[in-house]
């Protein structure tokens, strides 16, 4: 019974010892675990019989029986040992269990404009993994939240449609970004209508000096136009010119370049977010 006792005492110092371990390196402060008071508590040794002793050093002796030189002094000291043994247990708790939680992604409000068809909804359902089956034209509005890994997207889509974009200017305020999708594919009659609504937007009030994203949408079907030929028929170096704007292809099926291209517009507001700071 008596071995069976220090056999447990012992045990159970020794996963002491092993917290300590933990929580001095966890506070970035081994003064504590390594002073020789502490030290010499728990150093072990095996004897022959199987059991366990404290073995306490000379040097040590001397510096645990030392009483300090007046009973102010021994209160003091007391109620020092305390107060740091009380807050480096509070900051090791805190390391191992009060973890907060990580900070938020920022948030951009965007407006998302094009012709009917263009594909708005497609690539915005993907980008929200969402299933394609039974999409239809957006009538009015949608929003959606896009996430990413650096921020998340409020996407504000407008319909296309004839009777709706001549209220598209009802729904720019409080936009942070723009994103114009075209059907690269589309016939002359389309696409000349694409370039007026691009022009408008670019020049209206509330949305010209904010980032643009514009995707030549469709590029997997034959009759896709070019990048090159896209922004030379909308004229988008002379119009465009002092602006912040991204022309990019993409189609449904290279998700990857899509979302690359969210990422540079994502880069475009973070600029735009620090150029106030600068100034």
């Amino acid at each position: 019974m008596k071995y069976f006792r220090y056999y447990v005492r012992s045990y159970a110092n020794c996963n002491f010892f092993c917290f300590r371990i933990i929580c001095s390196f966890i506070c970035l402060d081994t003064s504590y675990f390594f002073s020789p008071i502490h030290m010499c508590s728990f150093r072990m040794k095996r004897t022959n019989a199987g059991s366990s002793q404290t073995e306490v050093p000379a040097s040590c002796t001397a510096l645990l029986e030392a009483p300090p030189p007046c009973p102010l002094a021994r209160q003091t000291c007391g109620m020092a040992t305390v107060n740091l043994q009380t807050q480096q247990r509070h900051y090791c708790f805190r390391a191992l269990c009060c973890k907060g939680p990580p900070p938020p992604r920022p948030e951009y409000d965007l407006v998302c404009i094009g012709l009917s068809g263009s594909g708005k909804t497609s690539l915005l359902s993907q980008l929200c993994s969402e299933s394609l089956e039974n999409i239809v034209s957006t009538t009015g509005f949608s929003i959606k939240a896009v996430p990413f890994q650096n921020a998340i997207l409020n996407v504000k889509e407008l319909g296309g449609a004839d009777n709706i974009r001549k209220y598209w200017s009802r729904y720019y305020q409080g936009s942070q970004g723009v994103i114009f999708v075209l059907d690269s594919a589309s016939s002359e009659d389309d696409l000349e209508t694409a370039r007026n609504e691009l022009h408008s937007a670019l020049q209206h009030p509330q949305l010209c000096t904010l980032p643009f994203l514009i995707l030549a949408n469709h590029q997997d079907k034959p009759a896709a136009r070019s990048v090159q030929e896209i922004k030379k028929y909308f004229e988008l170096e002379p119009l465009a010119r002092g602006k912040r704007w991204i022309l990019k292809p993409c189609s449904l099926d290279d998700m990857e370049a899509v979302k690359d291209s969210f990422s540079l517009l994502i880069n475009l507001l973070e600029e735009r977010d620090f150029e106030p700071s600068r100034m």
